[in-house]
């Protein structure tokens, strides 16, 4: 049981990054160190949360995107790896599946559940009640979302990989075909959304580049990043090191007497 508290309180460390300022400490390069030291492996839960972290790098909003839960994922991943002597590779294919699931759930909550706090926010707004407004958000974003999240990855690690699995392997395979292909979409859709807000003539030129490289070329995202920054650098550099014309030089105001 001292176990099962403690990936508890991981959990709430690790959903608790949505009040200290987005610190990263949801990523699994966190969380897999934290419960490879409360299994006993410290090593395994850093080479564990390091491969994680590969596998889940992507996962990141990106305006409608939705990704995986992340920190239920690195936490239960990590702690049934260690629990059956499992390399990161089962680590992975464990996790990314309840990251997936988990984020169905989380959904689920954003939907039924927060709302009843943001209408309840709504009232003490009105009736401009400042310190009910911060209650309910306080209240909305613990008890309506990481906290009952915390729970339930402390239960599922409470419960067994063997629970899990069979929880997992009980979805209908026509819900897993689709979470697979929303996975895929969704990422797409909300680059969409933000290229309809940021796109402009002066940036379209760089997005065609872009495009030709990966598509037509099939230069990675890294080397298309790589040429990005590159690119950025010349600009910046060449637009500092322009020569002034003489008219375009600015006369600075004498104060001095």
């Amino acid at each position: 049981m001292i176990k099962v508290l403690m990936i508890f309180l991981i959990a709430c460390f690790g959903y608790s990054d949505y009040f200290t300022g987005k610190s990263l400490q949801t990523r699994p390069l966190v969380l897999g160190p934290l419960v490879g030291l409360v299994m006993g492996d410290l090593q395994a839960g850093c080479v564990i949360g390091a491969t994680m972290e590969l596998a889940m790098m992507g996962a990141v909003g990106v305006g409608a995107a939705l990704p995986p839960e992340v920190v239920s994922g690195s936490i239960l991943g990590t702690a049934f790896a260690i629990a059956g002597s499992k390399d990161a590779g089962m680590a992975v294919a464990l996790g990314l599946p309840i990251a997936m699931l988990v984020m169905l759930l989380r959904n689920f909550l954003f939907v039924v559940i927060v709302p009843l706090f943001a209408n309840r926010a709504d009232r003490y707004a009105k009736d401009g009640d400042i310190k009910g407004v911060s209650r309910m958000h306080w209240f909305g974003g613990i008890f309506g979302m990481y906290l009952p999240l915390a729970v339930l990855v402390a239960l599922a690690y409470y419960l067994g990989s063997n629970v899990m699995e069979s929880v997992l392997n009980a979805i209908p395979q026509f819900v897993q075909d689709g979470l697979t292909i929303s996975a895929g979409i969704l990422p797409a859709l909300g680059f969409a959304i933000l290229l309809r807000m940021i796109l402009n003539k002066k940036i379209a030129a760089f997005l065609a580049i872009g495009f030709v490289l990966t598509a037509y070329l099939g230069l990675p995202v890294l080397g298309v990043a790589i040429m990005a920054v590159s690119i950025v650098v010349l600009m910046v550099y060449g637009e500092t090191n322009r020569p002034v014309a003489a008219g375009e030089m600015e006369v600075e105001d004498d104060e001095d007497f």
